[in-house]
């Protein structure tokens, strides 16, 4: 049996952490073994554990951790994976250490791979040049933006859409919600708008808040759940108070499987300022719910413009026009909605996303 390693740093739980575990269980039903190392108190852990993942944990202090190093080398040497796969944070530096070191002293292929969702600013090449042998980016956006330095070798960067369990997704939308979330959802008519995002500035909640504000002068009726967690959740708390529209709107935390908040939806959004992909409006779309996003970044390459969705400009006036047209114009913003569906099924569907990594894999252990 095949063994891969996943490496993971961060205590929190996001679309990077979700995409982790999607992938590790469907190499596990390929009769691949997947490895998740991370921090033993983080959200990953627990969840990858509840799943029946193997998991093992390590501090990952800094980037530079020796006892972290030591440790995923020794687990090199054991376990004697295909492929180490890297993310974002201390966990890169710290696996492709140990498997660098792994390489030179046992003379062992193993393919390291770092999936990096986000770049700041234009990245420098010794990383992408002599760290990972492969990074790949979840939209074409992404790609090109780190090939903005011309020093990067262009064949080290590469795309993988990220990949989504669909049939998981059926089976979870017929699954019922927590009763304090179906309670707020039943006690009162109107369009339901949801939102599942991490709560950070460039998710954009803050911006929709006065957008919502706004809405809601038209249509008082109108309802906003707000689905996740963040460092950001006490801004919009006091955000939603200032506004005075705390009544339509709930904090409802993070909720997973999303799919059943999602079926009880009308509008999904994703009102982002930066966005390298998004992986909320492709479950929204799956679901056939009328979906509105920001033309941010890598969001375009997820829905066609007036086909599968509506794609909108950042400002606040833009996004009042352009939920007051979907709320107008429910037939058409749901005739987009069922042509939705079979387009990010083809794009972004987890068998594709494993096919292309193996794919990968393979190439690189005839390659050397």
């Amino acid at each position: 049996m095949l063994s891969i390693f996943f490496l993971e740093s961060s205590v929190n739980l996001g679309g990077q952490e979700y995409q982790i575990l999607t992938q590790m269980e469907e190499l596990r039903v390929r009769s691949w073994q997947p490895y998740l190392f991370c921090k033993e108190n983080s959200k990953i852990s627990k969840l990858a554990l509840s799943k029946g993942l193997s998991v093992k944990h390590f501090s990952f202090r800094n980037a530079l951790d020796l006892l972290t190093i030591f440790g995923i080398f020794k687990q090199l040497l054991v376990l004697q994976p295909s492929c180490i796969m890297l993310h974002s944070g201390h966990d890169a530096s710290i696996g492709s250490i140990a498997a660098k070191i792994y390489r030179i002293i046992f003379r062992k292929r193993i393919l390291i791979v770092r999936a990096r969702t986000y770049q700041p600013n234009i990245p420098k090449s010794f990383t992408y040049n002599h760290l990972f042998d492969i990074t790949l980016t979840p939209s074409l956006f992404l790609k090109e933006k780190i090939l903005k330095n011309k020093r990067i070798n262009p064949s080290k960067v590469e795309v993988l859409y990220p990949g989504i369990n669909f049939d998981r997704m059926d089976h979870e939308s017929k699954m019922t919600l927590s009763p304090r979330i179906q309670e707020w959802i039943d006690a009162k008519k109107g369009p339901l708008i949801v939102h599942g995002a991490m709560l950070r500035g460039e998710k954009g909640h803050l911006h929709f808040l006065n957008v919502f504000k706004k809405l809601l002068k038209t249509d008082p009726t109108l309802r906003y759940v707000i689905a996740g967690e963040g460092p950001e959740r006490g801004s919009i708390e006091e955000k939603l108070i200032d506004l005075g529209i705390q009544n339509s709107v709930l904090m409802a935390g993070i909720i997973s499987p999303i799919a059943p908040l999602l079926k009880e939806a009308n509008y999904a959004i994703l009102p982002s300022h930066n966005e390298p992909l998004g992986m909320f409006q492709i479950e929204a779309q799956y679901l056939e719910i009328p979906t509105i996003a920001s033309a941010v970044d890598g969001v375009p390459e997820t829905m066609e413009h007036k086909v599968t969705g509506i794609i909108v400009g950042d400002s606040h006036e833009e996004w009042v026009d352009a939920m007051n047209w979907a709320l107008l114009n429910t037939a058409e913003i749901q005739r987009y909605a069922k042509q939705a569906k079979d387009f990010v099924k083809n794009k972004f569907s987890i068998k594709n996303n494993i096919d292309l990594l193996i794919g990968q894999i393979n190439y690189y252990s005839h390659s050397k």
